[in-house]
């Protein structure tokens, strides 16, 4: 049985101010120790009426005996301040895991056990070792396209969905090649030809700078759905960086695992592109797909069964 500890008033809160990306809680070693807490253990943090799961650290210096301080993402879900009081218990392992160890004895995955994994990422319940040990299943076991299926819809209904009630075109590549400036070009030149084309980009996984980065250096790519939907329907397109608005959500964190690992799955690449496409009603899509030594697909042979694949994936989420 978890053990629900709570704290005294001689243990505050310590909001940091810093955003890790996640809900951190950092207690001091002979606290840590004290309440039986481990490095990396996961537990509920309570405030008044409301609650998050957080992952511990400990630190000696961050941190005084009889102090808890807390990320950013971490008080502002639990809406602290420094000097607020809060209850700990040690929180269950998440279901998800045995799905990813279940992925990494290259077992198929069900759609409900693919959609409990995304959601856990997008909730902050796993760490970033999880998520890489996912991430490198996925690398090494690949996945049947009905398990991207699962993995694209999943990526897109955690997320926030916009609907423009009119048909939506877009242009998407691969990556993979440092400094293309493709769809710099691309996006103005159909928005001027009548058609709406809101391009959703992510920042660079294996390259130095992604569509997103490369914008950026030009004018803000950062938005919230809403804004996307006027600027779009107003301009007939636009270049914004999909981590802002709250579509597929999970993609961005799972991008944060990737770039320093160097790795980016098929089974990963294809989710991404699509679930965000999914997410902003893409009708009709046209993918880039750079084919040579250094990119993604390195011979044409291995180019044309990625163009296959996204086209196999299309169909099954309705996506030309």
């Amino acid at each position: 049985m978890p053990v629900e500890v709570v704290f005294t008033t001689k243990i505050r809160v310590k909001c940091l101010g810093i955003s890790t990306g996640r809900r951190l809680i950092a207690l001091s070693k002979r606290d840590a120790e004290r309440l039986g807490f481990k490095v990396h253990d996961r537990v509920e943090v309570r405030a008044s009426d409301r609650s998050a799961t957080a992952i511990i650290v400990t630190s000696q210096k961050l941190v005084s005996p009889g102090e808890a301080a807390v990320s950013e993402e971490l008080a502002e879900d639990l809406g602290l301040k420094d000097g607020d009081e809060v209850v700990l218990r040690l929180a269950g392992l998440p279901e998800s895991l045995m799905y990813i160890r279940k992925k990494m004895r290259g077992q198929r995955l069900s759609r409900r056990e693919i959609y409990e994994i995304v959601k856990d990422v997008v909730e902050h319940h796993l760490t970033e070792l999880e998520i890489a040990a996912f991430l490198l299943a996925e690398e090494f076991h690949g996945m049947s396209m009905e398990e991207i299926e699962y993995l694209t819809r999943a990526m897109a209904e955690t997320g926030q969905i916009v609907d423009f009630d009119r048909p939506v075109y877009d242009k998407h590549s691969i990556g993979g090649v440092p400094g293309n400036k493709v769809s710099l070009l691309i996006v103005p030149i159909v928005a001027a030809s009548g058609l709406l084309i809101p391009k959703t980009s992510s920042k660079a996984i294996t390259s130095p700078s992604g569509t997103a980065n490369t914008m950026s250096m030009l004018a803000p790519v950062e938005f919230t759905a809403e804004e996307l939907k006027e600027i779009a329907l107003k301009a007939g397109g636009c270049i914004v960086w999909g981590g802002k608005l709250n579509i597929a959500p999970a993609d961005d964190i799972f991008i944060e695992v990737e770039h320093p690992l160097g790795v980016d799955p098929t089974s990963q690449m294809l989710a991404s592109i699509m679930s965000k496409k999914l997410a902003v009603g893409v009708d009709n899509l046209v993918i880039d797909i750079p084919v040579g030594r250094g990119t993604k697909a390195e011979t044409i042979s291995e180019g044309r069964r990625l163009a296959q694949m996204f086209v196999d994936l299309g169909k099954r989420v309705g996506i030309r």
